[in-house]
């Protein structure tokens, strides 16, 4: 660890995205608060599209509150909240950095180990989503939190431009984005500090999967950025977390269809119906998140979210998602055929014995 810690500025933002619903209907929600707004994406010196924007745009509150204690400092009394038509929430806290770079370790890992800011979260969501409620189709604050942390520094050693800035205090950077006190090897260094991206000589991002520091003096579109690749891992683990409830009740659903001794239809209309709602809810799920923001092509942003994407291991939680689709696809297939067949044996033995009666009925002294 160097003798002499440079001398930053900035801020810290800790994010924790909630789900709370199905969807939520942003216009109505904003006539049931006040003072919100709608976010637009802040464009600094990078070149952005046109199109790079929310759609539609978020509502965006500031709730306040007492501050909360974090470490040696603490953040400010207004939490930010953002409120996402998929039925996501993100809330963000902000709190000022340390005078110097060696003393932001502690305050990464005293941000890693509190608790008190997830439970504020919710308590802030809860009270929101209980003003809004008319707004969200079927509510409920999910158990998935999805939280993380972002070391904007404004401000360093001008005399080095960000890169040799990087190399110099490598070490130490990798400790403020793994959340540690202790000295870290060589390799753990880095594999933590390994994904880098910079737009000029006089910013740089450094992302990890808990984490991200940036030396940036307008980090606004980056921001944005990472905070939309939280709100979509949380989308995904909440999609994944209900399609394992699925599966896991799947071997019970086949059987009750089988089993049922009434009209297929009466008791297997129910449980074909529960594996296309969730189908059908994902394919909403994923459409919304999908294009809640454009990042597309080679512009430095979609650069910087695919990038952040690997590693927050967005790319592997699509796929499980998608594979666990496909399973769900699969047995909504083998129930319906199941349910058709049994409904043709019975119609057979309907029509066998329909055809019986009516070649018997003549020869009944009762028939005339």
């Amino acid at each position: 660890m160097p003798a002499q810690t440079p001398g930053i500025s900035g801020y810290a933002q800790a994010m924790f995205a909630l789900d709370v619903g199905f969807q939520i209907d942003l216009d109505k929600a904003q006539t049931f608060v006040q003072e919100a707004t709608r976010l637009k994406v802040v464009r600094t010196r990078r070149p952005a599209p046109v199109w790079f924007d929310y759609s539609p745009p978020p509502i965006r509150l500031a709730i306040d509150g007492s501050p909360i204690a974090i470490g040696s400092t603490q953040t400010e009394s207004a939490a930010e909240l953002l409120i996402y038509d998929f039925g996501a929430v993100l809330v963000s806290y902000r709190m000022p950095l340390p005078a110097s770079l060696g003393e932001l370790a502690d305050l990464s890992v005293a941000l890693y180990d509190d608790n008190t800011l997830v439970a504020d979260a919710r308590k802030r969501v809860a009270q929101v989503v209980e003003a809004i409620r008319p707004a969200i189709e079927r509510p409920r604050i999910a158990d998935a939190v999805e939280d993380y942390s972002i070391f904007a520094v404004t401000s360093w050693d001008e005399s080095l431009p960000s890169t040799e800035f990087f190399e110099r205090h490598r070490s130490e950077l990798a400790r403020i984005i793994e959340a540690e006190r202790s000295e870290l090897s060589p390799e753990q260094v880095e594999r933590a500090t390994d994904a880098t991206m910079s737009y000029s000589t006089s910013d740089l991002a450094i992302v990890d999967w808990n984490a991200a520091i940036l030396f940036d003096r307008e980090p606004g579109d980056v921001i944005a950025v990472l905070q939309h690749a939280n709100i979509e891992l949380l989308e995904l683990r909440v999609l994944d977390e209900e399609l394992d409830s699925i599966l896991d009740h799947a071997d019970e659903t086949l059987r009750e269809i089988i089993n049922a001794r009434l009209w297929p239809g009466f008791s297997s209309g129910k449980l074909l119906g529960r594996f296309a709602t969730v189908q059908t809810d994902a394919a909403v799920m994923f459409e919304g998140v999908n294009n809640a923001i454009k990042l597309l092509g080679n512009q430095y942003l979609a650069r910087f979210y695919r990038l952040t994407a690997g590693r927050l291991d967005l790319p592997a939680w699509q796929a499980s998602v998608q594979r666990k689709l496909e399973a769900t696809e699969s047995l909504y297939a083998k129930m319906s055929d199941t349910t058709s067949t049994r409904r043709l044996e019975l119609l057979e033995w309907v029509i066998i014995v329909l055809i019986t009666v009516s070649i018997v009925l003549p020869f009944t002294p009762w028939y005339h």
